[in-house]
């Protein structure tokens, strides 16, 4: 996503050179340990039957959803199924809504971007010169068409606001710039800048590249989303000065504020963004913000409250020179996975602290209840933070990635 300011480039350098004092504590792998009964919680895990929920308390697979998609506060779940809009009660599996939806005649649909019980459908990615999405909410459903080759990627947390992707030129896009269109008035428009000044007409940022993940804090409802590979690109600041700060910027962070419609970029040194971008990953707590390159070993830490890079070094070798890496941050700790090997670093320094290998390929990390769960395999270890010590496991066949883990309410 892209239609924000500018923050010029910082170079990494030698700035991992304090780091390299550090020693830390090489194990083999996470070490047998007795087990330790889960405190209640759930686990949200994209697998080969679908979404997945498993109750940590138990271990129990308690649903799947093919094709399920999670709203960022992971209250819902939405499901599209036999040309029906299904939204689920993400903690209990309760049907809330059930909605016939038609095609629209631009492909089957497909859920672009979902929140509070409001869902867009829009249809596949194509050459178009004219979008139709269909809104569901609450039960009704309507039709919006719009001028352009355009994607829904979120809403304001109130309903009144959908982002979309603009892609440019519509009929053979190779670029994109985010835009906002208001629910209430009908119009799609720019978005503001981070001072809350409206962009003018033909300054708007167009990227090229891809995102790679997103965060979400639901404290300040921002939008935190990682993007590769944006060679030439330019922000909005520069586009307004007619100047160009940034070569050889690969990667950056889009900061986007749900509810006030404005969006920055924050730009990551080089080499971020040079390497595959499945290797890229984006971790969040409280107001760090982290982004990890396994390829390289390199990690930053930003601030989300003045959006800029504080810290940056060396997490670790290389972890892999292809596949995908997974973050979390939790406990004022670190953990960075990729292949085999899982990392574990201090929050604030980013100095490495320990390094286990997995039994399994890494697919993917969560911070809950004083523990790490680390997909590994086709299996969900529970692991201490800070020994590695392996207090449980979760078998889950089909295991791709885990998404989010939450404690049980109440």
């Amino acid at each position: 996503m892209a239609s924000c300011t500018r923050r010029q480039a910082i170079t990494l350098g030698g700035a991992a050179a304090v780091l390299a004092a550090c020693a830390p504590d090489e194990r083999p792998g996470p070490q047998p340990s007795p087990a330790r009964a889960a405190r209640p919680g759930r686990l949200f895990a994209e697998t080969a039957a679908g979404l997945a929920v498993v109750d940590l308390a138990t271990g129990a697979l308690r649903a799947s959803y093919p094709g399920g998609v999670a709203e960022p506060r992971w209250a819902r779940l939405y499901q599209l199924h036999d040309g029906h809009l299904r939204t689920y009660q993400a903690g209990t599996g309760i049907l809330i809504d059930d909605l016939a939806v038609a095609p629209a005649g631009e492909g089957p649909p497909r859920i672009k971007a979902v929140s509070m019980g409001l869902a867009a459908l829009g249809p596949p990615p194509g050459p178009r010169a004219r979008t139709t999405i269909t809104l569901a909410d609450a039960g009704r459903r309507r039709t919006l068409h719009l001028d352009g080759n355009v994607e829904p990627e979120a809403f304001s947390t109130d309903g009144s606001a959908m982002y979309v992707l603009d892609r440019l030129p519509a009929s053979a896009p190779d670029r994109y710039r985010v835009r906002v269109y208001d629910l209430d008035s009908g119009k799609l428009g720019a978005l503001q800048t981070r001072d809350k000044r409206q962009i003018p007409p033909g300054q708007e940022e167009e990227m090229r590249g891809q995102g790679r993940q997103a965060v979400f804090d639901p404290g300040q409802n921002v939008l935190f989303t990682l993007y590769t590979h944006q060679d030439d690109h330019l922000h909005t600041r520069d586009l307004k000065a007619g100047r160009d700060l940034s070569p050889g910027v690969h990667a950056f962070v889009h900061v986007l504020h749900l509810d006030q419609r404005w969006a920055f970029c924050l730009d990551l040194p080089t080499p971020f963004g040079l390497g595959p971008a499945e290797a890229h990953t984006l971790a969040l707590e409280g107001q760090r913000l982290y982004v990890f390159d396994a390829s390289t070993g390199r990690a930053v830490l930003a601030s989300t409250t003045d959006l800029t890079i504080v810290r940056s070094g060396l997490a670790g070798a290389p972890t892999v020179a292809a596949g995908e890496a997974f973050s979390a941050a939790g406990g004022g700790r670190l953990f960075l996975a990729a292949g085999r090997r899982l990392l574990v670093c201090d929050g604030a320094t980013l100095a490495r602290q320990a390094a286990w290998d997995l039994p399994g390929p890494a697919r993917g990390l969560a911070y809950l209840n004083g523990e790490l769960l680390a997909g590994a395999g086709e299996q969900v270890l529970r692991l201490d933070p800070r020994s590695g010590a392996r207090l449980g496991a979760v078998a889950l066949p089909g295991l791709r990635a885990l998404r989010h883990a939450e404690p049980a309410a109440g």
